[in-house]
């Protein structure tokens, strides 16, 4: 009878911190600790709960992969980062 192996399912998932993502994470800690660096830890703690949640509705259910196909499809190329990807708005590729 052949061995059952049990394979990961779970692969593609971001890279966690506690609970969060680490985008998340990063949205919501470093306001909190540039507050605390600056002794002013009210105003770190909601700066960090607001990005939180503005990045959150930003990126949408399809995640960081979404979000850059979002800026893909609509920003205009020269505003683009990486001006080797072709450019969305061919419809027809001519050899």
């Amino acid at each position: 009878m052949a061995d059952i192996v049990a394979i990961e399912q779970r692969l593609q998932d971001p890279p966690r911190f506690l609970m969060f993502s680490a985008d998340e994470a990063a949205a919501l800690g470093v306001p909190i600790l540039l507050g605390v660096a600056g002794r002013k830890v009210v105003l770190g703690i909601v700066t960090g709960l607001v990005l939180y949640r503005l990045w959150k509705a930003l990126r949408g259910d399809g995640g960081l992969q979404g979000l850059m196909a979002t800026i893909y499809w609509f920003a205009p190329r020269e505003l683009r980062l990486i001006r080797a990807v072709p450019d969305s708005g061919v419809i027809v590729w001519r050899a």
